[in-house]
C-alpha cells in the first residue's frame, strides 16, 4: 500500500501543479480527453503450467495544455490510466489483480495548418507511475518506468475544438518483476514483462 499513497502524492501533487500552470499559459488551449486503451504485457514467456494475462481492456481520463508554434506542437498532460482484469495463473490457481497510473506524456507535433480540419502526426515520451490494490504486484512494480508513443489524429475546429486521435506506445524497460505469488506458487518464466498500449483517445479543448 505504500506504493499506492506515494502514487497518490505524486498524482495530487502534479495535478495541483499542472492547474497552477493554466492561467499562465496565455497562448495554450486547455482541453480534457478521456478513451480506450488496450493494454499488452510483453516480453515475458510464462513457463509451462504457469500464466499471465496478455491483453487487458482499460480507460483513461485526464487534461492537457496544447501550444502551438506554426505547424508545431507541444502538448502535455496528466492522464490517470487503468488497466483492470489482470490474471497471473499457476496449475489450478490464479489471483486477479489490476494495474493503474498516473502518467505524464509530451507530445510533439506535426500538423497541416488547414482551416477547419489539421490532420497530424505525433511522438513522444511518457512518464508514469504505477501502483496496484493488490499488495503482492504493487511491490514489484517498477518506480517510474517510460514508454514511448506514436500517434495520428485530427484537430477539428467547430467553435471549440476536438481532437480524435490514435496512439501507440512502447514500453521502455521492465514494469513489474514476474515473480507474483499465487497461492504457494511463485509466477516463472524468461524476461520481465512490458507495458504497451494501443490507444483510442477523444480531446476536447476550448
Amino acid at each position: 500500500m505504500g506504493r499506492t499513497r506515494n502514487v497518490g502524492r505524486w498524482g495530487a501533487g502534479l495535478a495541483l501543479g499542472f492547474a497552477c500552470a493554466l492561467p499562465t499559459a496565455g497562448e495554450a488551449q486547455i482541453g480534457i480527453l478521456a478513451g480506450y486503451n488496450r493494454d499488452t504485457l510483453a516480453e515475458f514467456l510464462p513457463e509451462d503450467g504457469f500464466g499471465l494475462t496478455e491483453f487487458a481492456d482499460g480507460y483513461h481520463v485526464g487534461v492537457f495544455l496544447n501550444f502551438n508554434l506554426a505547424a508545431f506542437s507541444i502538448r502535455p498532460a496528466l492522464i490517470y490510466h487503468r488497466m483492470p482484469e489482470l490474471v497471473a495463473m499457476a496449475g489450478e490457481e490464479r489471483i486477479r489483480f489490476d494495474i493503474e497510473m498516473v502518467e505524464i506524456p509530451l507530445d510533439f507535433r506535426i500538423r497541416l495548418p488547414l482551416p477547419a480540419v489539421q490532420p497530424y502526426v505525433l511522438a513522444g515520451p511518457v512518464l508514469t507511475f504505477p501502483s496496484s490494490t493488490f499488495s503482492g504486484v504493487d511491490d514489484l512494480l517498477t518506480a517510474r518506468p517510460f514508454r514511448a508513443e506514436v500517434g495520428a489524429g485530427l484537430e477539428l475546429d467547430l467553435g471549440f475544438r476536438l481532437w480524435p486521435e490514435v496512439r501507440y506506445g512502447f514500453g521502455i524497460g521492465s514494469l513489474m518483476g514476474s515473480d507474483v505469488a499465487v497461492g504457494s506458487q511463485v509466477l516463472q518464466g524468461d524476461g520481465e514483462p512490458q507495458h504497451n498500449t494501443l490507444t483510442l483517445r477523444l480531446g476536447i479543448s476550448f
